[in-house]
């Protein structure tokens, strides 16, 4: 079965303008593709200080820009092929159909890995979000440019700590010259000479929540006047991780929006792919006696079928039955 199709003169010409279609659209998406990087890296750079192995996220943005940059160019390649198709004096039997097919079907290849990569991916960003925050929050106490990337983080994305406000209890943000280590409270606070409390930074406060912040010893039952730590009094501070937080914008907005693109990127090329092998094939069998004739487009060679139907024959050659020779007896 070689999936044959004929082909009139019309047809080539519509499957070419299809083709062309499909290549505009690619090349639509491609450069979707190249925003894309530029945007991730853009924005993954605000928060470089804050990801752990940046190395593998930079690469991608550039696997990104580079894949998009191939596909632009492929898809007018793929335009100015389709439109030469059209015509009986401009098309090409040669190698140039052959070679854009080719490229196609290996652009397809590497276009599904990549689509896979970038879902992928979304594992790694979570992991490297989580040791760069967490380790960010340790070295809170030192003030610097840490401390303010981590408070803008939170204020920005409304979230606190990496998994919750819980992880601030048990590290010690407070750098020592602040606090008053002749202090029974703060004593009673200190473990293995580390000053650790149910306390967040102020940039955890909710900002829409009516009562003023309260960020220090929250926990604590009677500290503060008619505030308990639970129930809808808890969202005086933000509940939701950083972590989550910058996943559910990166991950869940940006890698997903971007992996769905690729994904689109490939059903096209690889439509292409097939269109293109039905016209190449469709002009290559063009007798040259009537440019504008009918032909015959396939995707998988006929000459199997062709050595098939002549086995089939010979051997049913070889089964008809032999003519019988009449013999002649002596006459007695």
């Amino acid at each position: 079965m070689v999936f044959v199709i004929k082909f009139t003169e019309e047809k080539r010409v519509r499957l070419a303008t299809v083709l062309q279609c499909f290549n505009a659209i690619s090349t639509l998406c491609s450069l979707f593709l190249v925003a894309g990087g530029i945007f991730i890296k853009a924005r993954v750079e605000d928060k470089v200080a804050l990801i752990e192995s940046y190395g593998s996220v930079d690469g991608l943005c550039y696997t990104l820009i580079v894949f998009g940059l191939l596909g632009v160019g492929l898809n007018l390649f793929g335009i100015k092929v389709s439109s030469d198709s059209k015509d009986p004096e401009t098309r090409s039997k040669g190698m140039v159909m052959v070679l854009y097919m080719g490229l196609t079907a290996l652009y397809c290849l590497l276009v599904f890995c990549a689509g896979i990569t970038t879902f992928a991916h979304k594992m790694h960003l979570r992991q490297a979000f989580d040791k760069g925050i967490t380790g960010a929050m340790n070295k809170y106490q030192y003030g610097g440019y840490l401390k303010a990337e981590l408070d803008l983080l939170q204020m920005q994305y409304r979230c606190c700590g990496s998994e919750g406000p819980e992880d601030w209890f048990r590290i010690q943000w407070i750098n020592k010259k602040y606090l008053n280590r002749d202090s029974p409270r703060i004593i009673s606070k200190m473990t293995d000479g580390r000053y650790t409390n149910a306390d967040v930074p102020f940039s955890c406060c909710n900002m829409r929540y009516n009562r003023p912040c309260i960020h220090h010893s929250i926990t604590t039952i009677g500290r503060h006047y008619n505030f308990q730590y639970r129930g809808s009094q808890k969202h005086i501070i933000y509940q939701t991780g950083c972590k989550e937080a910058l996943m559910a914008y990166f991950g869940g907005q940006v890698l997903e929006t971007v992996g769905g693109t690729i994904m689109v990127i490939w059903v096209f090329q690889l439509a292409v792919a097939f269109g293109v092998r039905y016209l190449q094939t469709a002009i290559k069998s063009i007798d040259p006696a009537d440019p504008t004739g009918d032909s015959e487009g396939h995707l998988l060679p006929p000459g199997q079928k062709a050595k098939d139907t002549e086995g089939g024959n010979a051997s049913k050659k070889g089964k008809e039955k032999k003519p019988k020779t009449k013999k002649f007896g002596k006459k007695k």
